[in-house]
This record gives C-alpha cells, sequence and structure tokens, in this order.
C-alpha cells in the first residue's frame, strides 16, 4: 500500500463520498486543494505517485476517479498495470470510466480539460457519472489527429492491452461485454481522444471483440433520437456503416 495515500485516505474520503454530504465535501476539498497550493513540493510527489496493482486499496474507492482526473491535469496517469487493477478491481461505472478516461489522456494529454469539475463531482454529478447517457450532440472536431493516425490500430497502450486480452477470450461472454463497455465509456466521454480510440477499436482488423464493439456503438446512436444528418455525422466519424447503407 502507498504510504503518502494510505495518509491521505481519511481526507480524501471526506472530500469525495457523498455520505458526508456536500457541505462537508466542499469544505474538505478547498482545504485539500489549498493544501496544493501552498506545497508545491507535497503536490507533485501526489501528482507522480508510483502505483502498482496493489495500490488499488490504497483510497477509499469514491476518491479514485477524483484522483485520476486532478493527476491527469498536473501530472502523468499511473502505470497501466495499476489502472487495469482498478478496472478489475469495481463493477462501478463512475470508478471504471475514470480508468478509461485517464488511459485515453495517456496518449492524448492535450485533451485534458483545463477546469476541472468539484472533486466529489464524479459522484454526484448526474452528467459526469458512469451511467450518463449518450446524447448524441456533434461530436467534436478531430482535426488535431493526423489521418495517419486514424488508420493505425488500437493506440492506446491500455486499450490495446485489453484488446489483446479480449482477443485471446475469442468468443468468451465476458470478452464481449468488456468491449462493449469500454466502447459505451469511450462514447460516452466524446472528446476527440476518446472517439479516435473508438474509431480505432472500431476500424481495427477484426478481433473477438469487434463485432460487439459496433453493435453496441450503432445501438447507442440509434436509441439517442439524433436526427438522420447528425446520426450520419457520428457514424461517419467513427466509421461506421449507416443501417442499409455504407460507411
Amino acid at each position: 500500500m502507498n504510504g503518502l495515500l494510505a495518509i491521505a485516505a481519511a481526507f480524501l474520503d471526506l472530500m469525495t463520498n457523498p455520505q458526508h454530504g456536500i457541505e462537508v465535501n466542499e469544505e474538505y476539498s478547498l482545504r485539500f486543494h489549498q493544501a496544493l497550493i501552498d506545497d508545491p513540493e507535497f503536490a507533485n510527489s501526489f501528482a507522480t505517485l508510483a502505483l502498482s496493482a496493489e495500490d488499488v486499496e490504497s483510497l477509499p474507492i469514491c476518491a479514485w476517479p477524483w484522483y485520476l482526473q486532478w493527476r491527469a491535469g498536473n501530472g502523468s496517469p499511473p502505470s497501466r498495470d495499476f489502472l487495469d487493477a482498478l478496472f478489475d478491481y469495481t463493477d462501478d461505472p463512475a470508478i471504471r470510466l475514470s480508468v478509461v478516461r485517464s488511459a485515453v489522456w495517456e496518449e492524448y494529454p492535450a485533451s485534458t480539460p483545463a477546469d476541472h469539475p468539484p472533486a466529489d463531482a464524479e459522484h454526484r454529478s448526474d452528467d459526469d457519472s458512469g451511467d450518463r447517457r449518450f446524447t448524441g450532440a456533434d461530436p467534436q472536431p478531430s482535426d488535431a489527429v493526423a489521418e495517419r493516425e486514424r488508420r493505425r490500430n488500437v493506440q492506446n497502450p491500455w486499450l490495446r492491452a485489453r484488446t489483446t486480452r479480449m482477443v485471446s477470450a475469442a468468443g468468451a461472454a465476458r470478452g464481449q461485454a468488456d468491449a462493449s463497455e469500454i466502447a459505451t465509456y469511450l462514447l460516452q466521454l466524446g472528446d476527440p481522444a476518446s472517439l479516435e480510440s473508438l474509431r480505432a477499436l472500431i476500424q481495427d482488423e477484426p478481433w473477438a471483440g469487434r463485432e460487439s464493439v459496433v453493435a453496441t456503438v450503432q445501438r447507442h446512436i440509434a436509441e439517442a433520437g439524433l436526427d438522420r444528418e447528425t446520426a450520419t455525422r457520428w457514424r461517419a466519424q467513427l466509421g461506421l456503416a449507416n443501417p442499409g447503407g455504407t460507411a
């Protein structure tokens, strides 16, 4: 267990756990952020902790989404082994969404938002939870990603590793479910980096989870209540065929 996180665990629980109430969350959020401002050395150490798979229990589970998002804006994401372990540690969609977002930011740090939500936003806001629905707002442009990047196989190391395991478990129901779940999170995130990663999953050479990914994304687009033009734009950006037509 990481010592620094263990020391901070109780404080971060008060800051991120909605069971303590919004007033307590906000009070401890302000106190913690002030501590980060007052002690840059501590902030740097906290943003660059070397985390391993064994560290998933170092913090209350509700604190990980905040930590991963804060760390993405102030350092680099934790190791892929840690992200993998945290993803597998819980079925909580909010936690898993935060892992996928952190992994995508590792490849595309420029897509990290300049402003971060309050400490408890991951668990308090319906708009930023793992249960968030795909709304079908126009996809964000991805001009910053060159066309040659589009044609690469799954470029994000963490996504590539999970895809490899899905392929090795060809035909397994769990592998299909994992593929669909990750595709849903990428679509929910909706930023250029996430959409490029999702397109890569769809456009990669045939693999065990590809059909499940395509079916999941098509279903989300169909259920979003989009007009035909907007739905077509979404499918075009992701390299999908329109129903009854071509890509």
